[in-house]
């Protein structure tokens, strides 16, 4: 009763909330600039040296969305590639002040869930309706409950780990400062940034890729064909 109270108190939803609607607005504005500086560059000349590493990162993500789930991926990479950099802002949040989003379970539940519909979505667009159902009941037909447990433990699986190495990143931090004492004043700013950083671009690598591979393994072999 005590755990359903503290889950539906205002004050601690709001937030994560926050700091969302922070993260967001951040990231929007950045893109929005972003893209009208690209709007301004002359394609018969060089690339710019500023631009150079975001060409070299989407074209990394791109391949890597070809690879593994073929002739669709211009549909489903913008998805993931604005999954992974939300993720990763909200995982080093601590760093700019803000409260991080993926400590609380209601935004990490919250994007595990919309993984989950683009994972489904995939085998059905892949499938067809009928080929999507007939999954739950292959190797053999006995199998469905099995299957049908596999895939809503799915989104708890991606919950859960997100959170939970989120959280268990923080907890060493309180560690190492409580161990450290008054020595923690002038290194634990340090500590912080890498544990936030590193902790943040590990667990976001985690979750896309797992979203991906989990997306992939929903598409038929003859869609994995890109040409």
């Amino acid at each position: 009763m005590e755990f359903w109270q503290s889950f539906c108190d205002l004050s601690t939803i709001s937030k994560p909330i926050f700091s969302t609607i922070v993260i967001t607005i951040i990231l929007s504005i950045f893109f929005i600039i972003l893209s009208f500086r690209i709007k301004k560059i002359d394609y018969l000349k060089p690339t710019p040296k500023w631009l150079v590493p975001f060409v070299m990162l989407v074209e990394l993500f791109n391949n890597f969305i070809k690879q593994n789930i073929g002739k669709r991926w211009r549909f489903y990479a913008p998805w993931f590639m604005a999954l992974a950099i939300f993720i990763f802002f909200a995982n080093i949040s601590a760093i700019y002040l803000l409260e991080n989003p993926t400590s609380y379970v209601i935004v990490t539940l919250a994007l595990a869930l919309c993984s989950f519909m683009i994972i489904q979505s995939a085998g059905i667009i892949s499938n067809g309706i009928l080929g999507y159902l007939h999954s739950f009941i292959e190797p053999i037909p006995v199998m469905l409950p099995m299957n049908i447990i596999g895939e809503f433990s799915l989104p708890i699986s991606l919950c859960l780990r997100l959170f939970g190495n989120i959280i268990s990143g923080s907890v060493i931090a309180i560690l190492i400062k409580g161990f450290l004492g008054y020595l923690a004043i002038p290194v634990m700013p340090f500590i912080n940034v890498v544990f936030d950083i590193g902790f943040g671009l590990i667990q976001t690598t985690v979750f896309v890729i797992l979203s991906i591979i989990f997306t992939a393994n929903k598409i038929s072999d003859e869609d994995k064909i890109f040409s």
